[in-house]
């Protein structure tokens, strides 16, 4: 239980102990007016002797304690007992009991982290048209022009025929407008991909042709994978041990903070392999073994084989071995340059099944593969030497887009979290692709760049929770043409993470594929560092490739940041304050019991009685030495104390008309 975010521990101890210092010397002032209130006139010597010591201030607490069980065991001389005073001796010998078991409370105490006030927020923290104007120039071209850059928009589409043998799919109405213009942006939300844009934006150029208007962005990942959930641009990147997932419109978080978002697009990407049991290894000093041929062999019909006995177009395969730990590619060797291999039927095969049992629509026209040949090269260490060597294995991607309600959170190590709900909804793709028209010699020539591409989610209560696209084979270079999309690199993602041998064998992506393990031997690594590595590139490939609209940001309903956490607070656990009940017990009884006194006006003569004791001890030697304890006195109101040894039948001084049996019958209040 948090009890303040801005008082300390300390603080509140000794705000707490003054507190109670106060209910106890106060509870006691009380208990000792209700005390002498209660006070008999006519009492044996050993309840005159235990209110002498209370009115004293002497040692009390044994002579009261030896009172009171002498009166429960009910083997006194006294003959009217008040059962008030007992009552009231027994609070205060309890009293100071009480106070000190209420330290008791003070160890529920406890620092804590108490968390500070919730806030609002925008999806890459954009409040203000400036701060969207400058988060997109940000991720343009430096220098370039926003009224300048074209940005598209296309809803449907339909297939033409541009000559007998080329069809394209061309958009019904495309809108067009810049980037400077906010409006254009107006309406869309998280659940549409064009709340994304593509990095590295400037205005394209086509050979030496100015006046084609088409842009160019980058599409790929970074020199370094993503190894951690990061939050960036707008997008919460999470990679996993099978993957990466990605969820749109997430404010900049600090630490200890977290943000719901109730609906918003996510896109997931799943990785498996599997190894296929091939191993290739070579030492120094000798040559190289790959069992590629003799393992895919029983895979094949015997009358396909060459007159030699081997696979046609496989005799090995292409491995490139290295010392260093790392993730690379390999392939099966083809015959003649255009002639599609084994390896391609193999990956064929492979994407064609995964997309019926995904549901994947079949899309011709620059499909991408979902399957790819991955492993581990590195170290070995073979019978006492240490070579090089390689894991062979199968791997598969597949994407997702799914519509989600999604909770991001930041810990106090600002370390990012992500957690997903997906919802029922639909899914439309639009496709228009984009082509520039021109002539070599008397032929007509079509150039196709990058497709304009297009994922919108849409509630539906009965609709599927998951959505799994297609990949579009899209090589990697540093920059791509075309209308320039956030679709392109959802439907990229798959392929180009998957084609480590093509795509990361440029020189600025090498260091892609090395693997912490450097030079130590690989035996112990597997399948499993693989699916991860996948995940860490698609993360890279997220973050270097896409960041969220400031201009569609700008347009998006407030969300609630939510505080997990802050400075250190005080907490208590509330179970302790057992400890301060009897206290508080004493005190309110004690309090009650004064104030009806009070009202019945039985207060208004502790003053005399307190005069009439005057703290003298014993009485015995004063009133009448030698007397034992049963000893009746009576104490008689007059300037000084006096105190007079009666009998039943003995005349009062002060009222020689009264008798002490009167007194022992009915004791009434001193005079005043």
């Amino acid at each position: 239980m948090i009890i303040s975010s801005s008082v300390t521990i300390g603080q509140l101890t000794f705000i707490l102990r003054v507190a109670i210092q106060i209910v106890s010397y106060a509870g006691l002032a009380l208990i000792g007016v209700i005390i002498l209130g209660n006070a008999p006139r006519l009492a044996p010597i050993d309840t005159h002797d235990v209110i002498n010591r209370l009115v004293g201030a002497s040692t009390a607490t044994l002579s009261t304690g030896k009172w009171i069980f002498s009166r429960i065991r009910r083997n006194s001389a006294d003959p009217s007992p008040p059962v008030n005073l007992l009552l009231i001796l027994f609070f205060s010998l309890s009293y100071t009991v009480f106070v000190s078991l209420s330290d008791i409370g003070f160890l529920g105490f406890y620092a804590c982290s108490v968390p500070g006030p919730d806030t609002t927020d925008f999806p890459a923290s954009i409040t203000s048209d400036e701060a969207a104007s400058s988060f997109v120039m940000a991720h343009t071209v430096n220098g370039i022009d926003l009224a300048n850059l074209t940005a598209w928009r296309c809803d449907t589409t339909r297939v033409i025929n541009l000559t007998s043998s080329i069809s394209e799919n061309n958009c019904t109405a495309w809108r067009t407008s810049t980037y400077a213009d906010s409006s254009f942006f107006a309406g869309i939300n998280s659940t549409d991909s064009d709340v994304l844009l593509p990095r590295q934006l400037k205005r394209g150029r086509y050979g030496r042709d100015l006046s084609f208007d088409v842009n160019s962005f980058y599409l790929g990942p970074n020199t370094l994978r993503l190894r951690a959930p990061t939050i960036q641009n707008g997008i919460a990147i999470a990679p996993h041990a099978a993957g990466v997932r990605a969820v749109m419109g997430v404010p900049q978080l600090k630490p200890e903070k977290r943000v719901t978002i109730p609906k918003t697009m996510a896109m997931e990407v799943d990785v498996g392999c599997m190894s296929l049991g091939v191993f290739a290894q070579a030492r120094v000093d000798e040559g190289s073994v790959d069992d590629v041929r003799a393992y895919l062999r029983p895979f094949f019909n015997e009358s396909t084989l060459s007159s030699g006995g081997y696979i046609i177009g496989i005799n090995n395969s292409v491995v490139s071995l290295s010392s260093a730990a790392k993730v690379a590619g390999h392939r099966l060797l083809t015959p003649d340059v255009g002639i599609p291999g084994p390896d391609d039927d193999m990956l064929g095969y492979c994407t064609d099944a995964l997309q019926k049992q995904l549901g994947i629509p079949t899309v011709a026209k620059n499909r991408g593969t979902m399957c790819a040949f991955l492993g581990i090269g590195g170290s070995v260490a073979v019978e006492g030497r240490l070579g090089q060597g390689f894991h062979r294995m199968m791997c598969a991607a597949a994407t997702q887009v799914n519509m989600v309600s999604a909770t991001v959170a930041v810990d106090n190590h600002n370390q990012t979290s992500l957690n997903l709900t997906r919802l029922p909804s639909d899914l439309h793709y639009v496709q228009a692709d984009f082509w520039h028209a021109g002539t070599l010699g008397e032929a007509n020539l079509f150039i196709n760049f990058v497709p304009y591409e297009r994922y919108t989610l849409s509630d539906n209560p009965n609709g599927p929770t998951t959505h799994f696209v297609w990949n579009r084979d899209s090589p990697l270079l540093d920059s791509q043409l075309g209308p320039a999309s956030g679709a392109n690199i959802i439907s990229t993602i798959g392929s180009v993470v998957l084609d480590p041998s093509h795509s990361f064998d440029v020189g600025d992506y090498t260091a892609l594929k090395l693997l912490d393990n450097g030079f130590e031997p690989i035996g112990s690594l597997s399948t499993a560092r693989v699916t991860e590595w996948v995940g860490e590139v698609a993360g890279s490939f997220i973050l270097a490739s896409a960041t969220y609209n400031g201009w569609a940001a700008r347009q998006m309903p407030p969300l609630l940041v939510q505080t997990t956490g802050g400075r250190t607070g005080s907490c208590y656990r509330p179970y302790y304050a057992l400890g301060f009940l009897p206290l508080v017990f004493a005190a309110t009884v004690v309090v009650c019991w004064a104030a009806l006194m009070l009202l019945g006006r039985s207060l208004m003569g502790s003053g005399s009685v307190k005069k009439a004791y005057g703290g003298l001890a014993p009485f015995t030697a004063v009133a009448s030495p030698g007397a034992p304890a049963e000893t009746l006195l009576c104490w008689e109101h007059s300037d000084s104390p006096q105190f007079q040894v009666v009998a039943k039948d003995y005349s009062m001084i002060s009222h020689p008309s009264d008798t002490a049996l009167k007194y022992f019958k009915s004791a009434q209040s001193p005079p005043s």
